[in-house]
């Protein structure tokens, strides 16, 4: 009886030996694997990374008030944040992305401008400090010579250095894409105040 009594004791010394084993190696990988090695970088995503990286072909906004929302978040970003020249000509080319092809068509030096305006603007001080849009719900969709057509309206506060702000209120035009069927910018407008609604 003492022999198979040390030979189940032995069997339960090697099976306790194992599950320690297993024990210190599973708490080595834990506390291992979450260490970052010091040659690597960590890299947070910026606001000039999130435009940059958009692909409107895949993700476009699903409204006509988030097109105009990511229209101004970009001038928001191209008026305050650093970026290369590379990252400035993608950010233009979202922009140029929500817009409609009339509009597009109406102004062939859209790009130039664009980039002429924001340097301007940069050298000025001014940035886009704040942006709200005025309507809580949809706007209603009106039927325009076929084409769907809404507007959307915007408070945009525009900050010259620190000269204060001042509050803007415009209208964008919204016309549907014949093709796709997104909402695309056809204009906007400069209102006085935000009771000429």
């Amino acid at each position: 009886m003492e022999k198979g009594g040390s030979g189940s004791a032995v069997v339960k010394s090697i099976i306790l030996v194992v599950l320690g084993a297993l024990v210190v190696l599973g708490l080595y990988m834990l506390f291992t694997r979450s260490k970052k090695s010091p040659t690597e970088e960590s890299y947070e995503i910026t606001v000039v990374d999130e435009i940059t990286t958009t692909n409107l072909e895949r993700n476009y906004p699903a409204s006509a008030r988030k097109v105009v929302d990511l229209y101004i978040k970009t001038m928001q970003v191209l008026y305050r944040e650093t970026y290369t020249d590379e990252q400035q000509d993608k950010m233009i080319a979202v922009m140029q992305g929500l817009l409609d092809d009339e509009l597009l068509a109406n102004n062939p030096n859209y790009v130039q401008v664009t980039k002429k305006e924001v340097k301007d603007r940069r050298a000025e001080d001014y940035s886009i400090s704040a942006y709200v849009m005025l309507q809580t719900k949809e706007p209603d969709e009106v039927n325009v010579g076929g084409r769907k057509m809404c507007e959307v309206d915007y408070l945009i506060n525009l900050r010259h250095g620190s000269n204060g702000t001042t509050a803007n209120y415009y209208k964008y035009i919204m016309r549907r894409d014949t093709e796709s069927g997104n909402w695309k910018i056809l204009g906007w407008t400069l209102k006085e105040d935000e009771e000429n609604d």
